[in-house]
């Protein structure tokens, strides 16, 4: 009998690799660090006074590396930033396609919107009342950060590895709509998973896992990757060897609620880690055939363009966020730069076996998830926000017409000259839907 069992052990290895073998599949992971060297000034808060003081784990920028059976190659980067800054991207993405001759469409960057990561080049670093000295020191991290992103991408690039992919949804329920009344809006608890296994099926390799909700538990000066760095380091505890990847969902509108205690983003990032656990330990679906990439900016509207008489009298406002935006925009055009009326947004789509996985740059509510599982197919469509260029809020039709922080105000931190002009999720939602098409 021990006999017969050691036979049909050695038979089952050996169809699960020449599975793998017949997929085609191959995987490479990389995870460097991307915690400040030096203390400087952290993003997320508006309000924040002075540099960071320590850290309670380090940041990270993480890059899975898939290839398919025609040698087709995609990476998604991982960043514990608050943000994806567009010249961050445009640089990155050169020296990929430089070096791994990566299209644009192959390369995806998502965040998980810490609000304990650095300040960042162009992506809501004007809301700081910082000095001279401040920014300059913004600056070189910011080169030095490009460097370790296009390292972490390199590294998985070289790590390529026979591999078998699988996918699956769970569940986690710690997000909250946040607008009023508070906890009676939309939600959207899944938690979209990606399983990459070593070729002989004995081995986590890789997870690549989602939630729709600000990952907004800390607001204090330490650095910290809040409740999706604790979960992302709690799967790598759990799976030795290897590398969890998260990326925000569209939870412009969802906060993790109770919240401001670190003993909270531990738990929040230890259940949302167990949910992840729980699909990894199901019958997943295995993704077979290949995988297809497509990238397009489209022009999205603002609303009004402010004269220059009109930013003249903002300037002298009692806001100092109102302030800075207006002498921000008079500077650039005395610079020779007018404001445009448009934004080029950036929408993704890459097709993973029978996913679609929708890529949207901006901080993204959650109506547009529901909205894109409902027409591209339940079960079988991730959406994620904060990706490629963190811009803005991105607020449905129903938020830009209710308006409050995510349909209007918060264009003033973002430094944008006014909300988004009607017709915005329409026109988002028809560009994924032909990104989307076979």
């Amino acid at each position: 009998m021990l006999r017969c069992g050691l036979i049909w052990s050695i038979l089952l290895v050996l169809a699960t690799t020449a599975v793998a073998q017949d997929s085609g599949w191959k995987a490479g992971f990389a995870r460097v660090v991307i915690t400040p060297e030096q203390p400087m000034w952290m993003s997320g808060y508006g309000g924040r006074t002075h540099a960071s003081e320590g850290k309670v784990h380090d940041l990270y920028a993480r890059a899975a590396a898939l290839q398919d059976a025609s040698g087709k190659r995609v990476v998604m980067v991982s960043l514990d930033l608050v943000g994806v800054p567009k010249v961050m991207s445009e640089r990155v993405s050169a020296a990929a396609k430089a070096k791994h001759k990566l299209e644009r469409a192959d390369l995806m960057f998502c965040c998980s919107h810490t609000h304990c990561g650095p300040a960042l080049d162009q992506s809501l670093t004007h809301m700081l009342d910082m000095k001279d000295e401040d920014w300059q020191q913004v600056m070189a991290n910011q080169k030095w950060l490009d460097a370790r992103v296009t390292e972490a991408i390199d590294t998985a690039m070289a790590d390529l590895k026979p591999a078998r992919l699988a996918t699956g949804i769970g569940n986690c329920g710690f997000a909250s709509n946040r607008r009023a009344p508070i906890g009676t809006g939309p939600i959207d608890h899944e938690v979209p998973v990606l399983r990459v296994l070593s070729a002989d099926g004995t081995q986590v390799r890789g997870v690549i896992f989602g939630y729709a909700c600000h990952n907004t538990v800390l607001g204090f000066y330490q650095w910290c990757g809040d409740y999706a760095g604790f979960a992302q380091l709690y799967l790598e505890e759990r799976h030795p060897g290897a590398t969890a990847l998260f990326f925000s969902g569209c939870g412009a509108d969802q906060n993790p609620l109770p919240r401001r205690k670190v003993e909270l983003a531990e738990q929040y990032g230890r259940m949302l880690a167990l949910s992840v656990d729980k699909v990894l330990a199901t019958e997943m679906s295995p993704v077979s055939g290949a995988v297809t990439t497509r990238f397009r900016e489209i022009p999205l509207e603002f609303n009004t363009i402010p004269s220059r008489d009109e930013l003249l009298k903002t300037a002298e406002s009692a806001d100092r966020y109102q302030r800075t935006r207006a002498k921000l925009f008079l500077k650039d055009i005395d610079a020779g730069k007018p404001l445009t009326p448009t934004y080029p947004y950036p929408v993704q789509v890459w097709r993973l076996g029978n996913v679609n996985w929708v890529a949207l740059g901006g901080e993204v509510v959650v109506d547009y998830s529901l909205r894109l599982k409902q027409e591209l197919g339940a079960g079988k469509t991730w959406v994620t926000g904060y990706a490629n260029d963190v811009m803005a809020y991105i607020p449905s039709e129903r938020v830009l017409t209710e308006g409050g922080y995510e349909g209007d105000t918060s264009m003033i931190v973002y430094m944008q000259p006014s909300k988004w002009k009607a017709g915005l999720e329409d026109q988002i939602v028809k560009t994924v839907q032909e990104l989307a098409k076979p």
